[in-house]
């Protein structure tokens, strides 16, 4: 039997478009919209794979008039327009079913389930199935068609069959129009009877068959219940009447018409056209089977299992994927290795490629070239392993460089669906990715599939790369960053047990009297960290003023602090207790048999460039309090050592003068005077000997402010002053250094135009928000702008200092060990006798790491404890 799929275009469209709403904008490079498209794209090939249909029709509503609004005025009055980015995309996915010779249906006045509804009872012939998220559409169940209901996201749907709605409903479908008669439909604004919900709907129509049986029978219907039946039977005939779908529309086509015969190549290139490559690669394998001049058959690819490699295969390049448990990198164990060559894939267990001496010799040898994936990660397990690679690439640094939008493994890998090219439960079950598989036969294709994906993103993303000129980067910087970030995470840092539980001892001691300070002024105990107590005990009993909306967030609390004591102490209490929660006591189960830390620096984790470090996050260590910096007294060098750390000194602002051109800055950094003492003489208008702690601390905060593309409200917000007076500051402050105007308005503009903006070293950053519809996003648009170049050129700046002082200190055969990266301090453990030489090897690579117009300078400091050293 033939099988007929019928889609509720606008039902499919608004969902898709809410499903994917709330996460990153998605855009075309000129800013059109596209997340619904995309959703409704996922949407309707879900249902394509699952029904297998041999003729497709989507049906659309033409416009808000239809017949329904003939009979009852308000018939879905009170509904909200559709969302400012949501409109340019109903064209759109017209288009997209155009492109992917699909066919549609709309007619005026007609409704897409009144089209639906007739063409599924044309189609006696077929087996229908009808995809919507609209439950009115359950009538139409019987034998010869299924409703697939969309339940949440945009591939989880249920298969309605008669049976499964009367088990989930209690009624057959065609009495869903009773039900909706008798409960009305708020969705679609019509009442049904008044106190009539489900429950008791679905009651009466299992005593009583229908509403005109219902309403026959209302008499006999007892108490309030028989009142309100009695008072809306003209209610409950109307809204039956609204609920039922049209199966008598006069069509212009047949059924045998809409034959689905996909056009990949059209709609590959519809989908190109709106950027959405990920989407369009998808249809890749599917272009490969057309036996059409256009598309080239791709190979069929062997895939082997063996205890050996074919000695004609170690002569070729290949990616290499590692087959572990997934575990954290310290005690993860490595199963075995998959190898993906151009037609050959080989799948060989961890035992037996250890005996294999060519292949072996084939994976140390930096020649053919190798691929892996997060190879840092792979160094450490290889370690544990006792095996060598030397890998030339790495396929997620290439991605994340490729798209700078991908800022995790686990995003790449679902972007690029690296560890299965399809859709992974569908293939491998509902085991996550995680979870190693019983089946030897799922593992090794597991394992093949996943090293034959590694070289197809690689081989996609390096010309991306060549194009927007990262070649330099790429090669000289990300890939060799990686091997001393790998050394850096295996040395890892000292950290003393004993040091903690003395912090935590007696931060639980400060905490517990900053708590009895905030119940003395409560007048009782309650839970200080419960929002819902915290804010009755702050608003309603203390009657502090407060917002529309009650917040207890830290922002909310510093502006209260002038009206109670109260506030101080709830602050320092929070403050106290993330030290002892997340640093005293939240390090201690990172502390390994070894007595160190050894944190994971993260090198495709943010979209500017910067490292990130996390399995614990030290690079989150407060320095800003004593309490904060009192923590880095549990860090220590090995014994007979010391900790030297060395950081730069205003770097971005330093990068901000470079590249805006400004002379007055680039002057001030040459002469050697404070940079926000300088802008303090400038804005203000005094000497240098006038400038007195309150003017620099506002010239610093205007400083930043610009680096990060502050707003005038941002900074009175800061500095506690008034807007107008703000906008003053920031007026001054463009006057004084006009460059830094100019440089900031180009670089928005550029943006604008290109949709990315680039580091010194050519970091590419894309920013699809400047092109949203929606000014708050767009302004977070404009300001990324401004700041990424800036932020992202001192995270290129950074990893430059750390390969050139690596370099040095491999030349000075010195036992010193760079072990810790914080934003722009690096942090080494040096012996006593190496201190002088290694303050002068750090400092030459951090202040030659980069030839800039203004002088990079940085500083030194050594100690006992990171704490001293800083």
């Amino acid at each position: 039997m033939k099988k007929l799929l019928l889609v509720d275009g606008n039902s499919m469209l608004f969902r898709a478009y809410y499903a994917t709403a709330y996460g990153k904008p998605m855009t075309s490079s000129n800013g059109t919209p596209t997340n619904a498209i995309f959703g409704f794209a996922s949407m309707i090939q879900k249902a394509i794979d699952t029904v297998q249909p041999d003729s497709i029709l989507v049906a659309f509503d033409a416009g808000k008039h239809t017949f329904r609004h003939d009979l009852y005025a308000d018939y879905k009055g009170g509904r909200k327009p559709a969302p400012e980015s949501l409109v340019p995309q109903f064209p759109l996915v017209r288009d997209f079913l155009d492109a992917f010779h699909i066919r549609w249906v709309e007619k005026a006045d007609i409704e897409a389930d009144d089209l639906i509804g007739t063409a599924s009872k044309l189609s006696a012939e077929y087996q229908t199935y009808i995809l919507t998220s609209d439950k009115d559409m359950l009538q139409l169940a019987d034998d010869t068609t299924t409703v697939l209901l969309m339940k949440k996201g945009i591939t989880d749907m249920d298969e309605m069959t008669p049976e499964k709605i009367e088990e989930d409903y209690g009624i057959m479908p065609l009495q869903i129009i009773d039900l909706k008669g008798l409960m009305g439909d708020a969705s679609d604004n019509y009442k049904g009877i008044q106190g009539v919900g489900e429950k008791t709907a679905v009651k009466l129509i299992h005593e009583y068959g229908s509403v005109e049986a219902v309403l026959d029978h209302a008499a006999e219907i007892k108490g309030v219940l028989g009142k309100h039946v009695q008072e809306g039977k003209e209610n409950a005939v109307l809204s039956k009447n609204l609920a039922t779908i049209r199966r008598d529309i006069p069509l212009d086509f047949t059924i045998e018409e809409c034959a689905y015969e996909p056009d990949y190549v059209s709609l590959q290139k519809f989908l190109l056209s709106l950027d959405m490559r990920v989407l369009a690669k998808k249809y890749d394998e599917r272009l490969a089977a057309e036996d059409t001049a256009a598309i080239v058959q791709k190979p069929s690819r062997e895939r082997i299992r063996m205890d050996h490699v074919p000695a004609e295969l170690l002569k070729s390049e290949s990616a290499v994927f590692l087959d572990e448990d997934r575990q954290p990198y310290m005690t993860a164990e490595v199963n075995g290795i998959a190898l993906s060559f151009e037609n050959t894939d080989v799948y060989i267990s961890l035992e037996d490629a250890l005996r294999d001496a060519s292949l072996i010799d084939y994976l140390k040898n930096e020649n053919p070239y190798k691929t892996g994936y997060d190879i840092k990660r792979d160094y450490h397990l290889l370690e544990h392993a006792g095996m060598h690679i030397s890998f030339h690439d790495d396929a997620m640094i290439t991605a994340s460089l490729a798209d700078s939008t991908l800022t995790s493994t686990d995003k790449i890998m679902d972007a690029y669906d690296l560890h299965t090219g399809v859709n992974f439960t569908e293939v491998y079950g509902k085991a996550s990715k995680a979870t190693l598989f019983t089946d030897a036969e799922k593992q090794k294709e597991f394992g093949c599939q996943s090293a034959e994906n590694i070289r197809v993103l690689l081989n996609e993303t390096l010309p991306k790369i060549h194009e927007y000129g990262m070649d330099d980067l790429y090669r000289n910087i990300e890939m060799p960053l990686t091997e001393i970030l790998y050394r850096m995470e295996k040395e890892g840092i000292i950290c003393n047990r004993e040091v903690l539980d003395g912090i935590a001892k007696s931060t639980f001691a400060k905490i517990t009297a900053e708590q009895n300070e905030i119940y003395l002024e409560a007048g009782h105990e309650f839970n200080i960290n419960s929002p819902k107590q915290l804010k009755e005990v702050l608003f309603d009993e203390l009657g502090f003023p407060h917002k529309k909306k009650i917040s207890t967030s830290a922002d909310v609390l510093e502006e209260l602090k002038e009206f109670h004591p109260i506030i101080s102490h709830i602050l320092t209490y929070r403050k106290l207790s993330k030290i002892y929660s997340t640093y005293a006591e939240g390090l201690k189960k990172y502390i390994q048999k070894d007595g160190r830390i050894h944190t994971v620096y993260n090198q495709c984790a943010t979209q500017t460039g910067r490292l990130s470090s996390s399995e614990p996050n030290l690079q989150n260590i407060s320095v800003r309090d004593e309490q904060g910096r009192e923590i880095r007294k549990a860090f220590l060098p090995e014994k007979g050592c010391v900790l030297l750390s060395s950081d730069y000194h205003q770097i971005e602002l330093r990068m901000l003068a470079d590249m805006a051109d400004e002379q007055g800055l680039i002057d001030a950094f040459k002469d050697g005077i404070d940079a926000h003492t300088k802008t303090a003489m400038d804005v203000f208008g005094v000497s240098r000997d006038e400038v007195t702690p309150q003017m620099r601390r506002q010239a610093k905060m205007v400083n930043f402010g610009v680096v990060y593309g502050i707003s005038d409200f941002g900074l009175a917000e800061r500095l506690g002053i008034s807007r107008k007076e703000a906008g003053n500051f920031i007026h001054t402050y463009y006057e004084k250094y006009p460059g830094i105007r100019t440089y900031m308005d180009n670089v928005v503009s550029s943006c604008e135009k290109k949709g990315y903006v680039t580091t010194i070293c050519g970091r590419r950053r894309d920013i699809p928000q400047i092109h949203d519809k929606n000014h708050q996003i767009k302004e977070f648009g404009k300001r990324a702008a401004m700041n990424a170049p800036i932020q992202g050129s001192a995270a290129d700046l950074i990893k430059l200092a750390m390969i050139h002082i690596d370099k040095a200190m491999k030349n000075a055969n010195v036992k010193s060990r760079m072990i810790l990266q914080v934003h722009d301090e690096l942090i080494f453990n040096v012996p006593e006798d190496e201190i002088e030489l290694m303050k002068k090897l750090v400092d030459e690579g951090m202040t030659h790491a980069m030839e800039l117009k203004v002088p990079l300078t940085s500083e030194c400091a050594v100690g006992s404890d990171w704490y001293e050293a800083k």
